[in-house]
């Protein structure tokens, strides 16, 4: 059986097969009618009667041909009233609803395209399920933790030696909460187009050394060491956003400090090529395979056991983001049991650039 891979081209072809078809119908009525009229007709007979007989054979033609367009038009139209049946479902939070492929022409394309777009709109809801339940605890564990310790405080219920390490673990659930909206604001502002990038000449070397600095009580905290890995004489400036990178970097190490065993190490090496090369390397459990092209993606967690732990999996999607607003691309490379590292380039200022750096 021939199978016609353009919709248009049977479109087409079923426009002239159903003008071939009016004619003979025409003309098979209109032969019928003349031949059993003809013979009492006088050659000088009225005209009206003639008029008659063909405005009869077209009547019988159209509502013949009406009947054949309307089954070929029923047909032909079943995949797109199948779709709107399916899109009202998937309206109403029915992910799981696929259309039937029939065909092979641009109805049959169109078709796939759809199913591809409900199983990512069904992918999305259910990140986005876990994201609100993620949040959820991220939020409400230092919020319980913190109505504790300021109603402990309230009722004297502290020692005295013991303040000061309470009021720490608040400090650092406050900080926690901090982290989560900031990344919540940042998410919402690329999602809006309203995320901008302020390049200035800088030197990145120093704000490597400023970021590990900062963070040494979380990776003191977790037992593991973070070192500097440089084999430059000299710092390496750059000409980027160092608010934008510095947020980058953090995220990076962040998730580094994370997934690292204790006793482990940390390292983020700076270097220089054709331009300037960031690179933070762990030695966790790495990310299987299968698992590498979905890091960048919104709400995704590569560890499920530790969702706990392990944030609500925005920092990933948001080094993305800030990065592709570089223009500077970013590389991951792991093996699992054997760490993974992260590296991504930026612009070296050229001499003759005259902007000042960052205070």
């Amino acid at each position: 059986m021939l199978h016609i891979k353009s919709f248009f081209l049977k479109l087409f072809l079923t426009s002239i097969a159903v003008l071939l078809i009016s004619h003979f119908i025409l003309a098979l009525a209109s032969y019928i009618l003349f031949q059993t009229t003809l013979a009492t007709m006088h050659l000088h007979s009225d005209l009206s009667q003639i008029a008659g007989l063909f405005a009869l054979a077209s009547l019988l033609s159209l509502t013949m041909t009406g009947g054949v367009v309307y089954y070929l038009s029923q047909r032909m139209t079943a995949p797109l009233r199948e779709m709107k049946q399916v899109a009202l479902r998937i309206a109403q939070g029915d992910f799981d609803q696929r259309v039937t492929i029939k065909t092979h022409d641009e109805l049959g394309a169109l078709g796939e395209t759809f199913n591809y777009m409900v199983q990512e709109l069904g992918s999305t809801d259910q990140l986005r399920r876990d994201f609100v339940a993620n949040v959820s605890h991220d939020l409400r564990s230092p919020l319980t933790s913190l109505h504790g310790f300021v109603t402990a405080f309230l009722d004297d219920a502290i020692p005295n030696e013991r303040k000061r390490s309470s009021l720490m673990v608040m400090q650092e659930q406050t900080e926690r909460m901090i982290k989560l909206v900031n990344d919540l604001l940042d998410m919402a502002r690329i999602e809006a187009g309203q995320l901008e990038i302020h390049s200035v000449r800088f030197n990145v070397s120093e704000l490597v050394r400023q970021v590990v600095a900062r963070m040494e009580p979380a990776w003191v905290k977790k037992q593991v060491t973070v070192d500097i890995l440089s084999d430059e004489a000299q710092d390496i400036y750059v000409y980027a956003d160092p608010d934008r990178i510095d947020q980058v970097i953090v995220n990076l190490l962040h998730n580094a400090i994370q997934f690292s065993s204790p006793q482990s190490s940390v390292d983020v090496i700076v270097q220089t090529r054709a331009q300037a090369v960031i690179a933070i390397r762990d030695h966790g459990p790495g990310i299987r395979q299968e698992e590498m092209a979905s890091i960048w993606e919104r709400f995704y967690k590569a560890d499920r056991a530790r969702t706990q732990r392990a944030g609500t999996g925005l920092g990933l999607s948001i080094v993305k983001h800030i990065l592709d607003l570089h223009h500077s691309p970013i590389d991951v490379k792991s093996e699992v049991e054997n760490g993974t590292i992260f590296t991504f380039t930026l612009p070296l200022a050229p001499d003759r650039i005259k902007t000042p750096d960052r205070p």
